[in-house]
């Protein structure tokens, strides 16, 4: 099989993790790929994407583009792709509630897969599977794992997400703030661009993300805070309704100071609901790779699926957020958390590699 990755170029910077981690597994798996731009610096100087002119899509076997690809580009895709006889692969960190509402649209019947988020309950088309960002090598590679852990929990967010909001007030705020570690760091942009460290570059082009103090900070606490989306309606509530609207209603951040606010006084807020949009993140998977626990919200109870499901209490904590005081137990038993990280850790690595990712991306598309 021959790959080819449609990517924006470094100067974009854009980073583009989905079509990274699979890189990284082909190329583990000797699957060659080639690429329509120069894109990711790899510790030895070289790129781990390199544009070649005399390369056509138009004869290659499986083709990928990315929904960063559109985000960091004028937000379309070439005809070229279209135009390929190869399968063609759309991987979108747009949420699988998001896609929902629009996967019968035309436009998404031009791809022959589509790799997203997915929710029990919810019907999908047989070409959109369950997928999630997974790990990437360089979190591995520089996640710390052997560092010490603290007895502290690592509590950094870049947004502010109704989820995070919650849990804080639920969950955090019921803890020792002795125990919680809320450092934000700071980005000198021009430092990190000329830096001959590889580890300051591996911020500047993930834009901010994999920073060097951050991740030491998580690999030395027992447990992270990778909370993240909005409340949502039910579905089949959702679905009836402009997405506007229902944003009014919940208690969302795309809804914060406005009618919400009213509705909050006279005590129609819906501040917690189990259905959540944008779950998945980086700091998710960054954690695993540190060995430091992975909270997050218990994700049988809030009906989301991944292609391999962690085992609540043993790989990661999911938190029901309105029921925590199991959680809050095991965030005051350092012990447990140890273990719980150790495990983490292993079915991460195991089920989430960029070769295991790109393993059951090439099974899939084998049943297909």
């Amino acid at each position: 099989m021959k790959v080819y990755f449609y990517v924006q170029p470094t100067e974009r910077l854009g980073y583009q993790h989905n079509a990274i981690s699979l890189a990284q597994g082909f190329r583990k798996l000797g699957i060659p790929y080639a690429s329509s731009a120069t894109y990711w610096r790899q510790p030895d100087g070289t790129h781990l994407f390199t544009a070649d002119p005399d390369a056509d899509p138009r004869d290659y076997d499986l083709l990928i583009v990315t929904e960063q690809y559109q985000t960091y580009g004028d937000g379309s895709i070439p005809d070229a792709f279209f135009e390929a006889k190869g399968r063609k692969l759309f991987i979108t960190t747009a949420d699988g509630v998001m896609l929902h509402r629009s996967m019968d649209h035309p436009y998404f019947k031009k791809f022959d897969d589509i790799l997203a988020f997915r929710y029990k309950g919810l019907p999908y088309p047989g070409h959109i599977h369950g997928w999630a960002f997974g790990m990437s090598q360089h979190m591995i590679d520089y996640g710390l794992h052997t560092l010490p852990k603290e007895h502290r929990i690592c509590l950094n967010y870049r947004n502010a997400h109704s989820v995070r909001k919650y849990s804080k007030r639920v969950v955090f705020d019921q803890l020792p703030k002795k125990l919680i570690d809320t450092t934000i760091e700071k980005h000198d942009w021009q430092a990190l661009a000329d830096s001959t460290d590889y580890e300051d570059y591996l911020e500047y082009q993930s834009a901010g993300r994999h920073n060097k103090s951050y991740r030491a900070r998580i690999a030395r606490s027992a447990a992270t805070s990778a909370f993240g989306g909005d409340f949502f309606l039910k579905p089949w509530i959702w679905n009836s309704f402009n997405f506007g609207l229902v944003n009014y209603i919940v208690d969302s951040s795309a809804a914060s100071g406005r009618i919400n606010s009213l509705l909050h006084r006279i005590g129609l807020q819906l501040h917690h609901t189990y259905r959540i949009y944008q779950w998945d993140s980086w700091r998710f998977w960054e954690a695993f790779a540190a060995g430091s626990v992975a909270i997050n919200v218990d994700f049988e109870k809030y009906r989301i699926q991944l292609p391999v499901m962690p085992e609540n209490h043993k790989h990661y904590l999911g938190v029901d957020l309105r029921h925590p005081k199991e959680a809050l137990k095991v965030l005051k038993n350092h012990e447990r958390m140890l273990e719980i990280g150790t495990a983490g850790r292993e079915w991460a690595l195991q089920h989430y590699s960029p070769e295991a990712q790109a393993k059951r991306l090439l099974d899939m598309l084998r049943m297909g």
